[in-house]
C-alpha cells in the first residue's frame, strides 16, 4: 500500500493520498459512532456488573433474616464460686440455635479418661524379644513371631486401626532411659468401658497405669455421667466442654437470647440497603454543568429494581397476631432520601419486650389451630402469603408387621435377618426356648437398621423408625417360627391437597413421609408442612412473609446467575455489543474495499498521464526534428 501511496501526485500534481484519507475518514464516521456506543454499552455492563454484587450482598443480609432459626441466636455467660479457678479452666460452653433461655448450677466433679495400660521394661525397642503368641485387643488379634521387637509389635497394634472396624486403641513406645523402653495401649475413647486387652505371649506384662473414667457433673442438684468430656445432652442446644475437675467448685451458667447478635444482622441489612440505594442515587445525578450524569443514568431496568425493594421495606406485613406490622413502628425508619436508620432504643426495647414480633417482621412462618399441622420450610417458588385449608386424605403410617401364632416361646434355634430401606442387613441368632421378651431385648440390642421390636400382646410387632414409603424394612425367618411372615412391609406417605381459603380451587401437594410439598407451577410449589396426626380432615393454615424472606425472594430473581433479572440484563448488553462488532466488522470490509477502489482509480490516473507525459515528450522530439530539418 506504501508503495502505491509512493505515486501519489507524482504526474498529476495533486496529493490525492490525503484526498483518500480524508474521504475514507468521512466514510468511518459511522464505525467510530458504533464504536463509541459500544463503550458506552461495556460501562453499562459494568455498571450492572457492581448491582449485582451489592444486591447479592443485600440478599445474602436479608436471608441472614428470613427464617425463624436465625433468631434463634443465643448467648452465654459464666460465674464461679467456691474457687480461686477461673470458669475457662473447668468448662468451655457453646451455645446452638436449638437452644433456650435458662440459668444453671453446675458441678464438674471429675472428667472423662481414657484407660492406658503399660508393658513390663525392655531393654531395646528395634531387637525381637524372642516372645510369641497372639494378643487380643477388643475382640480383635495379631500374632506376635519370636523375631518381633517392641517397634514391630507396635506397628502390628496399630494397623488394626485401619478397615471399616477399627480396634480403637493406639500402641506407642515410651522410652524411660537409654535402656528401658515400655510398650502402652491408650483406648482412642474415654469413659469406664475402657478395652479389653488379652496378652496370649504372656511376657509382656501390661498393667493398668490410668483407668477408664466416665465424666460426672451435677446440673441443678442432679448427677450426670457420660463417658466423654464433650456432653451435649443435657441442657439443649448447649454444649459442656469439661477442661477441670474441682467438686467445691460451683458454675451459673446463664444462657441468654443474643439480642446484639440480632442487632448486627439487622445493621448489616440496613447497611447493605443503603449502600444499594446510595449507588442507584448516584447514578441518577447530573453534574453541576448539567453534562455528565451516571452510566446507568434514568436506567428503567435500575429504577424498577430500587422500586421493588423500597416498596417491600415499605409494606404491611400481613396476617401477623400483633400490630408491629411495618419496619418504622419498631425503629427502622426510611428517610427523604430513601436511606434506612435504626432508632437503637426503640429497637431494643421491642427485642425485649415484643421478642416473637419482631422476629415475625422478617420471617416466613406458618401456623395452625391444629398443633399436628406444622410449617417447615418454603422457598422462592412459594408465591402467596395468606389464610389457607389444608385437606389431609391419608395420615402418614410407618413400615409393621404384627405376628400371629407365636405359642409363647421358640420352639428351635431361628436366625432373623433384618434388611433395611438402604440394603443393610443384619441377622440377629435367637436360641430355643426364648420368650417374646427375651425376643424383643435380643432384638433390640442389635443393629436392626432402625427396626424396633416390641411384645404386643405377646406377638412380635416389628416397625421401622421412619414414616412413609422410603421406611420399608425385609424381614427373612430361618429356623424356628416367630409368627411373622417372610416378606418386605412398607408404610404409606401423608396425603393431602391444600387450596386458599374461600377458594374452590384445590392445588396438589405430594406426600414424602409425614410431609407434604407443593407441586410445581402452583402457588404453593415448594411449601412444605408436616402433619404428624391420625386422623384425617380438613385444617385451617396460616402462612406470613415476612420482609427478610420477601426481599430474599425478590433477590433472587434478580441476583439468579441463569434466568436472574441482572443476568438478562446483562446477556441483553452482550448481545448488542456482539451485534456491533458484527456491523463494524462489515462496515470495515466495505470501507477497506472503498479505499482500495479509490487508490487503483488515482493510481490509473497516474499511469495514463504519465503515458501521455511520454507520447508528449517524443512528439515534441520528432517536432523539433522537423524543425532542424
Amino acid at each position: 500500500m506504501a508503495s502505491t501511496f509512493s505515486i501519489s501526485g507524482l504526474v498529476s500534481g495533486i496529493d490525492w493520498d490525503s484526498m483518500i484519507s480524508q474521504l475514507v475518514a468521512i466514510q468511518r464516521n459511522p464505525i467510530t459512532l458504533l464504536e463509541n456506543k459500544q463503550t458506552t454499552l461495556t460501562e453499562k455492563k459494568s455498571a450492572w456488573s457492581e448491582v449485582n454484587t451489592m444486591l447479592l450482598s443485600l440478599k445474602t443480609a436479608a436471608s441472614d433474616l428470613s427464617s425463624a432459626e436465625d433468631f434463634d441466636v443465643f448467648t452465654s455467660s459464666a460465674t464461679v464460686t467456691g474457687t480461686s479457678s477461673d470458669v475457662e479452666d473447668l468448662l468451655d460452653v457453646a451455645v446452638g440455635t436449638n437452644a433456650s433461655e435458662g440459668t444453671y448450677s453446675i458441678t464438674v466433679d471429675q472428667l472423662a479418661t481414657a484407660q492406658k495400660l503399660a508393658s513390663g521394661s525392655f531393654s531395646s525397642e528395634s531387637e525381637a524379644l524372642g516372645i510369641s503368641g497372639d494378643l487380643t485387643i477388643n475382640g480383635q488379634s495379631i500374632t506376635i513371631s519370636t523375631t518381633d521387637s517392641l517397634e514391630d509389635i507396635q506397628t502390628k497394634i496399630n494397623a488394626l486401626n485401619s478397615g471399616d472396624d477399627p480396634v480403637g486403641v493406639t500402641a506407642s513406645i515410651l522410652a524411660v532411659s537409654d535402656s528401658e523402653y515400655r510398650l502402652t495401649l491408650t483406648s482412642k475413647t474415654t469413659g469406664a468401658d475402657g478395652f479389653t486387652f488379652t496378652d496370649g505371649t504372656g511376657s509382656l506384662g501390661m498393667t493398668e497405669i490410668v483407668a477408664g473414667q466416665d465424666a460426672q457433673i451435677t446440673v441443678d442438684g442432679f448427677t450426670i455421667t457420660r463417658s466423654t468430656n464433650e456432653i451435649s445432652d443435657v441442657i439443649s442446644g448447649v454444649t459442656l466442654d469439661l477442661v477441670g475437675a474441682d467438686e467445691d467448685a460451683t458454675i451459673t451458667l446463664d444462657i441468654t437470647r443474643d439480642t446484639d447478635g440480632i442487632k448486627e444482622k439487622i445493621q448489616e441489612f440496613v447497611d447493605s440497603y443503603n449502600e444499594l440505594m446510595s449507588y442507584v442515587e448516584e447514578q441518577n445525578t447530573v453534574s453541576e454543568d448539567g453534562e455528565t450524569t451516571g452510566t446507568l443514568f434514568a436506567d428503567s431496568s435500575l429504577l424498577s429494581v430500587k422500586s421493588t425493594l423500597r416498596s417491600i421495606i415499605l409494606s404491611e406485613v400481613s396476617g401477623l397476631d400483633s400490630t408491629l406490622d411495618h419496619l418504622s413502628l419498631i425503629g427502622i425508619n426510611i428517610d427523604e432520601t430513601g436511606q434506612l436508620s435504626i432508632d437503637e432504643d426503640t429497637l431494643d426495647g421491642y427485642l425485649e419486650t415484643n421478642f416473637s414480633d419482631v422476629m415475625s417482621l422478617f420471617v416466613a412462618q406458618g401456623s395452625s389451630t391444629n398443633t399436628d399441622l406444622t410449617y417447615i420450610y418454603s422457598d422462592e417458588d412459594t408465591s402467596i402469603e395468606g389464610d389457607y385449608e389444608v385437606e389431609i386424605t391419608q395420615v402418614a403410617t410407618q413400615a409393621s408387621v404384627t405376628g400371629s401364632g407365636f405359642s409363647g416361646t421358640l420352639g428351635s434355634d431361628a436366625t432373623l435377618t433384618l434388611t433395611g430401606s438402604g440394603g443393610a442387613a443384619e441377622e440377629i441368632s435367637l436360641t430355643s426356648g426364648m420368650d417374646i421378651d427375651a425376643i424383643v431385648d435380643a432384638i433390640n440390642a442389635g443393629n436392626t437398621q432402625g427396626i424396633v421390636a416390641e411384645n404386643d400382646g405377646g406377638q412380635l410387632k416389628l416397625s421401622g423408625d421412619s414414616y412413609g414409603s422410603s421406611g420399608s424394612f425385609t424381614v427373612s425367618v430361618a429356623g424356628g417360627s416367630l409368627g411373622v411372615a417372610d416378606g418386605t412391609y412398607t408404610g404409606v406417605d401423608v396425603a393431602g391437597r391444600i387450596r386458599e381459603a374461600g377458594s374452590s380451587e384445590w392445588m396438589t401437594m405430594t406426600g414424602q413421609g409425614q410431609v407434604l410439598i407443593g407441586d410445581e407451577d402452583q402457588d404453593v410449589e415448594d411449601l412444605r408442612l408436616q402433619y404428624t396426626g391420625t386422623s384425617t380432615g380438613t385444617f385451617d393454615f396460616t402462612f406470613t412473609q415476612g420482609v427478610g424472606e420477601k426481599l430474599d425472594q425478590a433477590l433472587y430473581s434478580m441476583t439468579d446467575s441463569v434466568d436472574g433479572y441482572v443476568a438478562n440484563k446483562q446477556t441483553s448488553i452482550q448481545d448488542q455489543i456482539d451485534n456491533i462488532d458484527d456491523k463494524i466488522d462489515a462496515m470495515e470490509i466495505r470501507l477497506t474495499k472503498y479505499q482500495e477502489t479509490l487508490i487503483a482509480k488515482y493510481t490509473a490516473m497516474e499511469t495514463m498521464l504519465s503515458t501521455l507525459e511520454s507520447q508528449q515528450s517524443w512528439l515534441e522530439g520528432q517536432l523539433s526534428s522537423l524543425s532542424s530539418d
